[in-house]
């Protein structure tokens, strides 16, 4: 769940709340809501500054043993008593801060237990600040590697990817099976469209709808339309969203591929396990700066991430590759190179990935972004709009798409655009305003000319027949007023009925004489069910995209990749952990002198203090050989003739339980968090 999630659940009250907590205290200064705040690097890195030591260590240890992934209350107070040496009470205080303060939330399931998470588009930015990355770009010295290894392959940036997949889509038909899914056909269509590898993706084992019609990668495909709101399901169909389309289209390539880089982590973070770490330390380097791998490593295992990691590769488990994963969504480049003992791995995000510095270029001169050949080979160039990209997906076929783009317009592909509803003028008009205004070259405006007056003369037609015995009873029906208004045309002048077992060599006949019929057979329908729809695109409209168009419609569930936790369905908890935290003893329970002072006590006396600090969960602290000693019980065990307590003291090296008999400490203190000086 992201902060606008959290944002459409909570009152206004709430987020007031939060926004009071004093770790934003700078942010609310500068006036900024919580829900700002919250996804700001510079307020997230002062708010960390404000954390007491209790909620910090919390957050840090909860960060480095789950990551984004949603975690059960009990299981985290737990593990993170286990990997820190807080003592209970100080793990349920500085969750309770962090609750408090807006950083962490928690769900209730039906059966009553809480799922504490941090928001997925704050995890990056906590990750960065927490555990900042030490990996240096490059130096001159360390790039005979990048000199001697291999690139791999090129791949197209995501949104050209998905560009050409949406394309294909509405160039071969969306309606939908009885079963609710698309044509075997289209999707095998859907899939040769797109480059990235399916496998990186399989790594986050995630579970999607229709699994016997989709697979992952077409589910993938599918789920960004309908998250960015560009498709939806009706009576039997996928249909566009033209005007959410047209915006999509017309955005800054950048801005688009850094709004696709969002959504893939809000699907994928929740998933990814520890490996989290990696794509948030990731998306905090410099673009066009080369990495190492080994070095991302490093950093890990100093940053005490690695070692889960590592567990599971030594079970067989594929922990999810977020270096292949954004290199096969055309972010990354890639370089593999010869080490001693193996194969190294440099990486550097593309200048034009998401994240490249956002053009903010303004400039309304005409723009001259493809070249249209008198063959009819059109060059587009690295910044054509993808609006223009769009319709030259339907009139022309992509013969490659690398710094710039090959297209091809044949008799073919003019005779497909004719039939989703355009005309010799409408191509001429467009293919003149994207090439800057330059007349087409008259050899394919001559071409144009001839192909588009061939196509589409001729059509097949699925319709009933009204037959009459003879012709008084046809001149009855034709002349009644009720019946000649449904009457669609009389036969004998245009309109040929042929055996439909002909249609196939007909069609093949016509073609032969350079007159491609319509496609298909149609029907009433037919011009409903198949729809490409014109974005148009001019300068002005580009820019305020740009800069106006936001992506709340990706904040709408889709309904083909599911989520690996669906925490929007469960009921959001109100400071669950501070109602925990106050159900505690009251802390004036004990004797005063039990928590302020250091005090020699009977061993008795010392049992008591120590089973009280067990009942609250409460670090105690201990005078051992004249050096003050910070010690959290853990359980008290009955020896011959006495009693001796095991737990952690909190300054050894080594997290090792020791045992300490009443008599190895001269002097003892109860210590509550929070209420009396810590330790």
């Amino acid at each position: 769940m992201n902060v606008q999630q959290l944002v459409n659940k909570l009152s206004d009250k709430r987020m007031e709340q939060l926004l009071n907590a004093s770790v934003w205290r700078s942010a609310k200064l500068r006036g900024m809501a919580w829900s700002e705040a919250a996804v700001d690097s510079r307020s997230i890195h002062e708010a960390a500054e404000l954390l007491s030591p209790y909620a910090s260590c919390f957050i840090k240890a909860m960060l480095r043993l789950f990551a984004a992934m949603p975690v059960d209350g009990e299981r985290l107070l737990r593990e993170v008593r286990m990997d820190t040496t807080l003592s209970g009470a100080e793990c349920l205080m500085g969750l309770t801060e962090l609750e408090e303060a807006g950083i962490l939330f928690s769900v209730r399931k039906v059966w009553g237990e809480s799922l504490y998470f941090i928001p997925t588009d704050s995890f990056a930015i906590w990750q960065q600040t927490l555990f900042a990355c030490s990996a240096e770009p490059l130096s001159p010295s360390d790039r005979q590697g990048l000199l001697d290894g291999k690139l791999r392959k090129v791949y197209r940036p995501l949104g050209r990817q998905l560009l050409s997949a949406f394309a294909m889509l509405a160039k071969n038909g969306m309606e939908l099976t009885v079963k609710g899914a698309l044509h075997k056909k289209t999707v095998a269509k859907l899939l040769q469209a797109v480059d990235f590898d399916e496998q990186w993706l399989s790594r986050f084992e995630l579970k999607w709808t229709l699994r016997e019609h989709y697979p992952l990668k077409a589910a993938f495909i599918l789920e960004a339309g309908f998250a960015f709101g560009l498709l939806y399901a009706e009576e039997g169909t996928l249909k566009w969203n033209e005007a959410v389309l047209g915006n999509w289209l017309n955005l800054k390539e950048e801005k688009r591929e850094r709004q696709l880089l969002e959504w893939c982590l809000k699907l994928l973070l929740p998933a990814a396990d520890v490996s989290a770490h990696i794509a948030a330390a990731l998306i905090g380097m410099q673009a066009g700066q080369w990495y190492s791998v080994q070095h991302m490593e490093q950093w890990l295992i100093n940053s005490q991430i690695r070692a889960p990691i590592a567990a599971d590769l030594n079970s067989g488990a594929k922990m999810p590759d977020w270096y292949s994963l954004f290199h096969s969504f055309g972010w990354l480049e890639l370089v593999d190179y010869e080490i001693s003992g193996g194969t190294g791995t440099l990486f550097r995000w593309k200048p034009s990935s998401p994240l490249g510095a956002l053009s903010h270029n303004t400039m309304l001169e005409v723009r001259r972004f493809i070249i249209v050949q008198p063959n009819g080979e059109v060059i587009a160039q690295p910044d054509s709009p993808f609006s223009i990209r769009w319709e030259l997906e339907l009139m022309a076929e992509q013969v490659s798409d690398e710094q710039v783009s090959i297209y091809r317009i044949d008799a073919a592909t003019l005779a497909r655009s004719l039939e989703f509803g355009r005309t010799r003028a409408a191509i001429q008009s467009f293919l003149e305003q994207a090439a800057g205004g330059d007349p087409l070259p008259a050899a394919f405006a001559a071409l144009l000319e001839v192909w588009t007056s061939r196509a589409c003369r001729t059509e097949f037609a699925e319709v009933v027949l009204l037959r009459c015995d003879n012709e008084q009873m046809a001149a009855f029906v034709k002349n009644d007023l009720s019946i000649a208004p449904l009457l669609m045309q009389q036969l004998g002048q245009t309109d040929f009925i042929v055996a439909k077992s002909q249609i196939n060599e007909i069609r093949s006949c016509l073609q032969k004489a350079g007159y491609p019929p319509r496609k298909g057979v149609q029907t009433a329908d037919s011009a409903a069910e198949r729809r490409f729809p014109f974005v148009a695109w001019d300068e002005r409209k580009d820019v305020r995209s740009a800069i106006l168009s936001e992506w709340e419609s990706c904040q709408q569930t889709a309904p083909f990749i599911y989520e690996a936790f669906p925490l929007h369905h469960f009921e959001l908890n109100d400071r669950a952990s501070k109602e925990t935290y106050q159900a505690f003893p009251q802390w004036d329970s004990v004797p005063a002198m039990w928590t302020k002072q250091l005090r020699t006590y009977h061993p008795s006396t010392r049992r008591e203090l120590i089973e009280q600090a067990l009942e609250w969960q409460t670090p105690v602290q201990l005078r051992i050989e004249s050096e003050l000693r910070s010690f959290v019980p853990e359980k008290l065990e009955q020896q011959e003739g006495g009693w001796a307590v095991v737990g952690l003291l909190r300054d050894e090296r080594e997290r090792q339980p020791v045992r300490l008999t009443p008599d190895m400490w001269e002097e003892m203190r109860l210590v509550i968090p929070g209420q009396t000086e810590p330790i």
